[in-house]
């Protein structure tokens, strides 16, 4: 894979998916009436590129209004436009030579913000892997949430993670049918022999959705074919109770879904007390890791970031725009730390990570917190 472009482009096509309500020429932003959680919109939008991948809070505004060509609803599964609009995201990875990123946003994004998040990935790993970004934008309510408010047990902040959260779980039965038509697109890029390298990523309410898309798919859709759709999943800062990836819960079926798992956490205040708080003191899997980690599947290993992470301080700029400890710097991390991103951009290049130490089993939990290996502290 191209390990960064040989000049910064202006502009970046970003795929999208999404069962969010239509609204002409675009899609709402509040989700008022709950949509319909199958329906499924496809297409794709120009987004501006800033040039500088260090500046991962710049916004990257839509150039236009996305196109919606995707509307046929999988009506043909293998040819519609719909179907189309996959082969061009794994076509535009192929000839990008870049990995096909499938990308599941966190709380409080809109369809426009989460189209611009896939685009600050995408340039700020720009120097380390090429990426080719499909988003699926769940119908978050895209209003930003003051963890520090939920913490402090304001009602108002708590009612509005929740409402995310019933938006995320809502959206399984889109995004189960979105994982099976991916299957076919990757049977037909392979039939093809144009078949990028496909990696899914998760950051925090995002893992709510995959788990409720995996419980759909449970029913009958999630086959033994559909092993291996994605060479690699990747789960940041799941926001997800921490026994989640146990046998007996869907968010486990990913191991079947993606060859490899690599579950990414840290000590984040967020989850740790914002997010518990408002789930009624459950222990979530982004900051303290699996319940047991003897039942995960053997290809899922659980990787803590926090020691090897950037001090706060070393990143000015961060707050410069407004952002915080809570949430840019330890909830964030995986798209504004310099060293996530370069252990991170292996894994979605399908490279080998160094640097990574691997725990003997009584160093596996620590303080309450389980995970096999650990990024050191490099005095960075």
């Amino acid at each position: 894979m191209a390990r960064g472009a040989a000049a910064s482009p202006k502009s970046l096509t970003v795929f999208y998916g999404t069962n969010r309500r239509r609204n002409s020429d675009a899609f709402d932003a509040v989700s008022g009436e709950v949509p319909d959680n199958r329906k499924l919109w496809l297409g794709k939008a120009s987004v501006e590129m800033v040039g500088d991948p260090a500046k991962t809070e710049v916004r990257r505004r839509l150039l236009a209004h996305p196109e919606i060509p995707g509307d046929d609803d999988f009506s043909d599964p293998d040819s519609g436009t719909a179907a189309g609009l996959l082969d061009a995201w794994l076509d535009t990875a192929v000839d990008r030579q870049a990995v096909a990123l499938f990308y599941l946003h966190g709380f409080a994004n809109s369809f426009g913000s989460a189209l611009e998040r896939a685009a600050q990935i995408t340039e700020f790993y720009s120097d380390h892997v090429a990426l080719a970004p499909f988003a699926f934008s769940w119908p978050s309510d895209g209003l930003v949430i003051d963890p520090q408010k939920l913490a402090a047990l304001v009602g108002a902040a708590i009612s509005q993670y929740r409402s995310d959260q019933t938006d995320a779980t809502a959206a399984g039965g889109a995004l189960s049918r979105l994982l099976r038509e991916i299957h076919r697109a990757r049977l037909r890029a392979k039939k093809a022999k144009r078949l990028p390298r496909m990696v899914l990523l998760a950051h925090s309410m995002g893992n709510l959705a995959l788990s409720a898309g995996l419980a759909v798919m449970r029913n009958g859709l999630l086959t033994a074919k559909m092993a291996g759709t994605f060479d690699h999943a990747v789960l940041v800062a799941a926001d997800v109770p921490h026994n989640m990836l146990e046998p007996q819960e869907p968010l486990s079926e990913i191991a079947l879904l993606a060859d490899r798992v690599t579950v990414v956490t840290s000590r984040d205040s967020t989850l740790s007390i914002a997010s518990r708080i408002a789930n009624d003191g459950s222990r979530r899997l982004g900051h303290f890791g699996p319940a047991e980690l003897s039942l995960l599947s053997p290809n899922v290993m659980v990787v803590d970031y926090f020691l090897g992470l950037q001090a706060p301080q070393s990143k000015p700029e961060l707050f410069q725009v407004g952002g915080t400890e809570w949430d840019i710097v330890e909830h964030q991390y995986y798209r504004n730390d310099l060293n996530a991103r370069a252990d991170l951009a292996e894994v979605l290049a399908g490279r080998e990570p160094a640097g990574r130490v691997v725990l003997e089993p009584a160093d596996q939990v620590q303080h309450e917190r389980a995970r096999h290996l650990i990024l050191p502290f490099t005095g960075g």
